[in-house]
């Protein structure tokens, strides 16, 4: 009986500390206060910052990828009430440069209607610092993600599922 009323108080007060998470986003898009949005976003990004790492075969060797992660942060921001829809840019076309970048848009129900804001996330490290017009060479490069900033998108995500589609039809 004390193990059965342990588990009840415990599974409450997690259910509750789990409410309170999901509240904290969807009070700050009630009321457009925009820059929280943005410190639970980064916030979300450095929980996953970390790549997953898999072997590509004799000669890649390890190889470590983000889509995981950028998959999840999509999923947490649709899992929210105040978040119409989400998706990131996995379908669009870039350079294969390093570091590379990746956006996730968000529609977010507000009290004065539909806004459309984008995280951009960058893909890695160079290791250089900015001193004056300097960049020195000083640290390690590093394979992690970093979030940069955010931005108003009108159409992202429409953009980015008819990109997708587009690419699922060539196959």
């Amino acid at each position: 009986m004390k193990k059965l009323l342990l588990f009840l108080l415990s599974f409450l007060f997690l259910s509750q500390v789990q409410s309170q998470d999901r509240c904290a986003l969807c009070k700050a898009v009630e009321k457009e206060n925009f820059r929280k949005v943005e410190r639970l976003i980064r916030k979300e990004v450095r929980k996953r910052k970390q790549g997953i790492s898999f072997y590509n075969g004799p000669g890649s060797g390890m190889q470590i990828t983000h889509l995981p992660n950028l998959d999840t942060i999509t999923l947490w921001l649709k899992s929210k009430p105040c978040v119409e829809d989400a998706a990131w840019d996995k379908c669009q076309k870039k350079p294969a440069i390093y570091p590379g970048w990746a956006s996730i848009g968000a529609k977010f129900k507000t009290s004065s209607g539909i806004r459309e804001k984008c995280f951009l996330i960058q893909k890695g490290t160079l290791g250089s610092l900015y001193i004056f017009g300097w960049r020195p060479h000083i640290f390690k490069m590093k394979n992690k993600l970093i979030y940069r900033k955010m931005y108003d998108c009108e159409g992202f995500i429409e953009n980015e599922k008819k990109n997708c589609q587009e690419i699922n039809q060539h196959r």
